[in-house]
């Protein structure tokens, strides 16, 4: 088949590392496979597909094809309309609509949604929220290539001394809760416990941030393909987002910007995977978003419980058994989140079978 994502743009954020990694698996299979975006080319991550860039999206700038996927809200009309694929796809990754910052945009979100072709969903808790909009649902899940996570190395005892801590996340992004897991990072310290915090992000490093827990060391846009040699240097991964439906509404033009280069869509289950396919344990908030993690795996506390968070994380890191046991655990999980099974149904919906 030859198949077109439609991207607004390919700015970091782990939406866009799904779209990739379905996009070269697909062409990997032997199908004709492209990115077409109006935004530019970026070296965060490796495009083992053509990118066709354009300077907008209508039926004289997207290629002929099979199959078009439009993937956010804004190239789902323009894709129908266009009329050059057999069939379209909408892949969804967040129902949009329920973000504050996007209710002006609501009209225009619910268009979208009531274009009445084939739904691609990445989570089952996304049915809650669209399930009444017309076009078959399709949920693919989340799948990641564990391999490339695994970690090196014999087996540790237990965590190290200090502790190394990652948050990875914008901290102007509020849904991403990174300031929960600051103080969560503070309240450790402040009770004599020694530990570095290491954070990832695609924006630079704020000051807000630095004056409520400086970083021992940030990583600004590190390339997808060294993020596993960022995690094999943690002990523990906080990750604190919030509901899609529950986040608190940007304060300024900056936090707002800062939301959307983001990507609205992106995958809240990414870095826990990658972490756990890392040989890291994790604690995380406890939201649908998460579902598909079992328990046991995962230590998980109520949105925004700094107290909560910071009480897992040393219960953690001074149990070196049960740190091992959920280590051990994650790893056989995250290795069931496989990109093959994912690529079987998405050829199967993809062909109209």
């Amino acid at each position: 088949m030859k198949i077109a994502y439609i991207l607004e743009s390919l700015e970091p954020g782990g939406g866009v590392k799904v779209l990739i990694e379905h996009a070269a698996g697909l062409a990997a299979r032997g199908h004709d496979v492209s990115l077409v975006t109006k935004g530019g080319r970026t070296d965060w991550m490796d495009l083992p597909v053509p990118v066709v860039e354009v300077p907008r999206l209508d039926e004289t700038t997207l290629p002929e094809a099979d199959v078009h996927i439009a993937t956010w809200f804004p190239t789902v009309v323009p894709a129908v309309k266009a009329a050059r694929a057999r069939r379209v796809f909408h892949f969804c990754q967040g129902y949009e609509a329920s973000h504050p910052h996007l209710r002006s945009r609501a009209a225009e979100i619910e268009d979208a949604y009531r274009q009445p072709i084939p739904k691609l969903v990445i989570s089952r808790h996304l049915l809650r929220d669209i399930g009444h909009f017309p076009g078959a649902k399709h949920v693919l899940g989340q799948a990641l290539p564990a391999a490339s996570y695994a970690p090196r190395g014999p087996e540790p005892e237990g965590p190290r001394t200090p502790a190394t801590i990652g948050v990875v996340g914008p901290f102007l992004s509020e849904k991403k809760g990174i300031g929960v897991a600051l103080r969560a990072v503070e309240r450790l310290a402040s009770r004599g416990r020694e530990v570095r915090l290491l954070r990832a992000s695609h924006m630079p490093l704020d000051e807000g941030e630095r004056r409520l827990f400086p970083p021992y060391e940030y990583s600004h846009l590190i390339p997808a393909g060294s993020m596993p040699a960022w995690y094999h240097r943690l002990d523990l991964l906080l990750h604190p987002s919030y509901d899609a439906e529950g986040f608190p509404l940007p304060r300024t033009a900056d936090e707002l910007e800062a939301s959307l280069i983001v990507g609205i869509i992106a995958a809240f289950l990414r870095p826990p995977l990658e972490a756990m396919a890392s040989g890291v344990p994790v604690v995380l908030t406890d939201i649908p978003s998460f579902e598909p993690l079992p328990h046991g795996s995962v230590a998980r506390v109520p949105e925004g419980d700094d107290a909560a968070m910071a009480l897992e994380a040393a219960r953690l890191l001074e149990d070196p058994a049960l740190w091992l046991s959920r280590r051990r655990r994650g790893l056989e999980v995250a290795a069931t989140f496989r990109l093959e099974p994912v690529l079987d149904e998405l050829e199967r919906i993809l062909a109209g079978a």
